[in-house]
């Protein structure tokens, strides 16, 4: 399967534990709903997502 490279990249920045730069494919009207709530923007998805990686190591 080809996936998108937006997609690709993503799965890049989550195995490498890259929260910047994950955050950065989001734009600042983008939101993630995960863990029962919204995370709005860049600076909320990076927070979001590095709290994700403290909590626990897996790859895609």
């Amino acid at each position: 399967m080809t996936l998108p490279k937006l997609i690709n990249e993503l799965v890049k920045m989550k195995n490498n534990f890259d929260s910047i730069a994950y955050a950065k494919c989001f734009t600042e009207t983008a939101v993630v709903f995960d863990e029962g709530k919204p995370h709005n923007g860049e600076v909320e998805i990076e927070h979001w997502i590095a709290k994700s990686h403290k909590a626990c190591v897996f790859t895609l």
